[in-house]
């Protein structure tokens, strides 16, 4: 297998060594033609040294100058620049101190304000509670001032009203002086009695009798009439009469 693996080489490699020497063999066999001679030409060569141009000698490096008023300048370009910053920072802190004080002005203005404002309304709902209980005080010494008008006109028709019943009074036997009963008597505005009833007795139930008696005669008291309807609905509606003849025995 390692022969046939090197045969297809080793043929190629025969036959092209066999061109070669094919080729020679042909070349060496052949006369070459006459070659046509030429006269030489002669060429002038000189030798040309070139001369070393020197090198410039170098300058001297010269020290560094430090430009010291353009740093003066500079510095004080900077040192300028600096202060306007701090006398900006300063204006504006100005500026903020008097902004915080304004604002803390305002507001106090406010609160004054403010507690001024509670004030008067403090002082105006005193002024109205004063005057409303002065205006209630009024009402009710009015209010008394009436009550005392009505009664002391009730008073004087209660008086009418009893001597009305007592001249209808018949005297029971047994009718003694301290003798006293309490009637409840029902009225109209125009003065009919329309109910009685006895509230308190006076111990003697012949005394209690002829009192309600007394008061069913007499049916109306013309007198009522004349009555303010105001002090008639207070006192007169239904009232409360004292039945206590003055004439009575001992």
């Amino acid at each position: 297998m390692l022969a046939r693996s090197y045969a297809f080489p080793i043929a190629v490699s025969v036959i092209l060594h066999g061109l070669v020497v094919a080729v020679l063999f042909v070349n060496f066999g052949s006369t070459p033609p006459p070659r046509k001679v030429v006269a030489p030409q002669y060429i002038e060569a000189k030798l040309v040294e070139l001369e070393k141009k020197a090198k410039p000698a170098s300058a001297p490096k010269k020290p560094k100058v430090v430009d010291l008023t353009a740093q003066r300048k500079a510095q004080e370009i900077q040192k300028r620049a600096a202060e306007k910053q701090r006398q900006l920072k300063i204006q504006a802190d100005k500026e903020a101190e008097a902004k915080r004080r304004a604002e803390k002005k305002q507001r106090e203005k406010e609160e004054r304000e403010k507690l001024a404002q509670q004030q008067r309304e403090m002082e105006q709902q005193k002024r109205e509670r004063m005057q409303q209980e002065f205006a209630e005080a009024l009402k009710e010494e009015q209010g008394l001032l009436a009550a005392d008008e009505s009664a002391t006109v009730a008073q004087s028709y209660a008086d009418v009203i009893q001597r009305r019943i007592e001249q209808q009074w018949s005297r029971p036997p047994s009718a003694r002086n301290g003798m006293r009963c309490e009637l409840t008597i029902d009225m109209v505005p125009n003065g009919r009695i329309i109910d009685v009833n006895l509230k308190k007795s006076s111990g003697n139930s012949a005394f209690d009798r002829s009192a309600i008696a007394a008061v069913k005669k007499v049916e109306v008291i013309p007198e009522v009439k004349d009555i303010p309807i105001d002090v008639f609905e207070r006192h007169f509606r239904k009232f409360s009469l004292a039945f206590q003849p003055e004439d009575l025995r001992q």
